[in-house]
C-alpha cells in the first residue's frame, strides 16, 4: 500500500477493526516507512490521553467518526509530500480541532480552558512579533456573503510553512462557524503559488487550529498550508461553504467556548486576495554523534523559521536489550532561553527504520528566529524502550476468576471475561514497588492460535522521580507539574470479535512479548554553529 492509504487506516488499525492481514502490512510498511511511523506515534499518544481521560472526558458517539473523516479528508488533500510538515501534522489537528473542542465544549477542564486560552495569547503574541520585524503582515480583508461575515486578519510565511489566520462572525447572532479546510475550501492559483501541476485532487492547506474568542458567534482560527514556491504572491482563496459548529457553552468567566464541528454547513462566497510574502529560513547543518544505552544518536541539522524552529536527527537501535521505541527532545536552549515542543505535541518523535537501520526523526519547536543563535543547547528528555520478555499463560473461560499469573516479578489477574460477538476481558496488574516495566506489549489467541481484533482502554498510575503516585485520569494535565513521570498500566479493558470468521472469540491463550520502559536522562547536547 502506499502512504496516503495506508494512512487512511490508522483509526480502523489502532481501534483493532482490521483483518489480520491487512494489520500485517500495515505493521510491515511502519517498519519500512519513517513518516507514516511518527504519524502512526504521534496518533497513538493522542489516543493514549482519550482513554486515559474518558472517565472525564465527555467524547460523542460521533468522535472517533469525526476523526476518520478528518483522517481520510486530510489525506486526500496531501498526496504530494512538501520537503517539511506544516507546523501542525493531522494529528496535532486531529487533537486541537476535535479533542480540545470536546473537552471545552463538555467544561470538563478548567485547564482545558486555561490551556487553550494561554496557547490562543500566544498566537496574538507571535503575530505581534511577525509584524513588528517585518514579517508578517495584518490584512483585515472581509467578505460577507449569506450574513455571515469571514475576515482573513492577517498572514506570515516562511520556508517551513504558510500561516493564515481568520474570522468568521454570524452576524445574525445565531451560530458560529469554522472553515473546513478540506470541504468548501479552495485555492484557485495553487499551480502558480505551489508549483503544483496535473493534481487537481491535491490542495496545499493541510491543518486548522481553533484560537480562543472572547466574542459570542465570533470564530478564530488559522489555516496551515505548505510553504509556497514563490518568494511573494497573492493566493485566491475561495469559501463555498463554511462548517457550522455545535451549541457553545460560556465558561466560567462568560466567555465563548469553541466546539467541534457538526458536519453541517452553510453555503456562500467567500472571496479573498491574500497578499503574501515568503522569508526564508535559517539553516544549519551538523553532524553530532552521542549515544543513549548503547543506541548511536546523530543530529544533522536546525532549521529556525520565523514560526517555527525544526531538529532533524536519527538514531539506530544496536543494543537489543534496549530498543528505542521513541526518544523525547526536552527542549532547545540558546541565549538562556528554552524553547520547547509546539502546542506540546511536538517535541518528540519516532521513526521508522531505513536501509541501513536508521530512525530519521524531524522534530518542530517554538521558533528561535529572533534569538539569532550562533549555537544551541539540546536538553534531551527521556527514552522509551521496548524490551523482549516474552511468556505465554493459559486462559480457561470454563474455570472460576479470577485467573492469576505472575510476569516480571509482578503478579496479572483475569477478573472477567464475558464472551460474545464481542468478547469483553477485564485484566488488572498490580502496582508493586518493585515493579520493572510500565507498560505491557501482549496479544490473546484462541485455542487455534488465531488472533482476534479489538480494543483496549488503559488506566494505570503516573508515578513521578520522588515515588508520588497518580492516577492518571486525575492527573494528566498536570504533567508538567511532575518531575520524571512514568505511567504504569494497572487496569485494561479489553473488547476482543473475530475477524476471519464467524462465532464468539474464545481467549485461550495470554501472550506477552515485552514490555516497554522510559528512562529519563539531564544529557545536554551543545552544537555551534560557528
Amino acid at each position: 500500500m502506499a502512504c496516503n492509504d495506508i494512512q487512511e487506516h490508522f483509526i480502523d488499525y489502532l481501534e483493532g477493526n482490521l483483518g489480520e492481514m491487512a494489520r500485517k502490512e500495515i505493521e510491515q510498511h511502519l517498519t519500512e516507512c519513517g513518516n507514516c511511523t511518527k504519524d502512526m506515534k504521534e496518533l497513538q499518544e493522542i489516543v493514549a490521553v482519550l482513554d486515559s481521560g474518558s472517565d472525564f472526558i465527555q467524547i460523542p458517539d460521533n468522535f472517533m467518526s469525526n476523526v476518520r473523516n478528518a483522517v481520510s479528508n486530510t489525506q486526500n488533500s496531501r498526496r504530494k509530500k512538501s520537503k517539511h510538515r506544516a507546523t501542525m501534522g493531522i494529528v496535532a489537528t486531529l487533537f486541537l480541532t476535535l479533542f480540545v473542542g470536546t473537552a471545552v465544549a463538555t467544561n470538563s477542564f478548567t485547564s482545558v480552558m486555561d490551556w487553550w486560552k494561554d496557547l490562543s495569547n500566544k498566537q496574538n503574541e507571535q503575530m505581534q512579533d511577525y509584524v513588528q520585524q517585518g514579517l508578517g503582515e495584518y490584512l483585515n480583508l472581509e467578505t460577507e456573503s449569506n450574513g455571515v461575515k469571514v475576515t482573513i486578519t492577517s498572514v506570515v510565511a516562511d520556508d517551513i510553512q504558510t500561516l493564515i489566520y481568520y474570522e468568521i462572525e454570524d452576524e445574525q447572532k445565531d451560530n458560529n462557524y469554522m472553515i473546513n479546510f478540506s470541504k468548501g475550501l479552495q485555492i484557485t492559483n495553487q499551480d502558480e503559488i505551489w508549483n503544483i501541476k496535473d493534481e487537481p485532487s491535491y490542495s496545499p492547506v493541510s491543518s486548522s487550529l481553533s484560537i480562543y474568542s472572547e466574542s459570542n458567534h465570533v470564530y478564530r482560527g488559522r489555516l496551515g498550508a505548505a510553504p509556497m514556491s514563490t518568494d511573494e504572491g497573492t493566493i485566491h482563496l475561495e469559501l463555498s461553504k463554511l462548517e457550522k459548529l455545535s451549541n457553545t457553552p460560556r465558561d466560567t468567566e462568560g466567555s465563548q467556548s469553541i466546539s467541534i464541528g457538526t458536519n453541517e454547513f452553510i453555503e456562500g462566497d467567500w472571496r479573498f486576495d491574500i497578499p503574501v510574502k515568503k522569508h526564508p529560513a535559517i539553516v544549519h547543518e551538523f553532524e553530532v554523534e552521542t549515544e543513549i544505552d548503547g543506541n548511536p544518536v546523530i543530529f544533522d541539522k536546525l532549521t529556525i523559521a520565523p514560526t517555527i524552529t525544526v531538529l532533524s536527527y536519527r538514531y539506530r537501535n544496536e543494543n537489543p536489550d534496549r530498543k528505542i521505541q521513541y526518544l523525547t527532545i526536552a527542549s532547545l536552549e540558546s541565549k538562556g532561553k528554552h524553547v520547547y515542543g509546539q502546542q506540546g505535541l511536538a517535541g518528540s518523535g519516532g521513526g521508522g527504520g531505513s536501509a541501513d537501520g536508521w530512525n530519521s526523526v524531524e522534530t518542530t519547536f517554538e521558533s528561535l528566529y529572533f534569538e539569532k543563535p550562533t549555537d544551541v543547547l539540546i536538553h534531551i528528555g527521556s527514552a522509551s524502550y521496548s524490551i523482549e520478555e516474552q511468556a505465554q499463560f493459559a486462559v480457561d473461560v470454563s474455570k472460576e476468576l479470577p485467573q492469576t499469573f505472575e510476569y516480571g516479578g509482578n503478579k496479572i489477574s483475569i477478573k472477567q471475561i464475558e464472551v460474545g460477538e464481542r468478547t469483553k476481558i477485564e485484566m488488572t496488574e498490580e502496582l508493586h514497588h518493585k515493579r520493572v516495566y510500565e507498560r505491557l506489549d501482549y496479544r490473546f489467541y484462541d485455542k487455534d492460535g488465531q488472533g482476534a481484533s479489538g480494543g483496549t482502554n488503559v488506566d494505570g498510575y503516573y508515578i513521578d522521580k520522588h515515588g508520588g503516585k497518580y492516577k492518571v485520569n486525575e492527573n494528566f494535565y498536570r504533567l508538567n507539574e511532575l518531575e520524571h513521570p512514568r505511567f504504569f498500566s494497572t487496569e485494561h479493558h479489553i473488547q476482543l470479535y473475530r475477524d476471519d470468521k464467524e462465532g464468539d472469540f474464545v481467549p485461550a491463550v495470554l501472550e506477552i512479548e515485552g514490555y516497554s520502559v522510559t528512562s529519563f536522562y539531564d544529557d545536554i547536547i551543545e552544537i555551534s554553529f560557528e
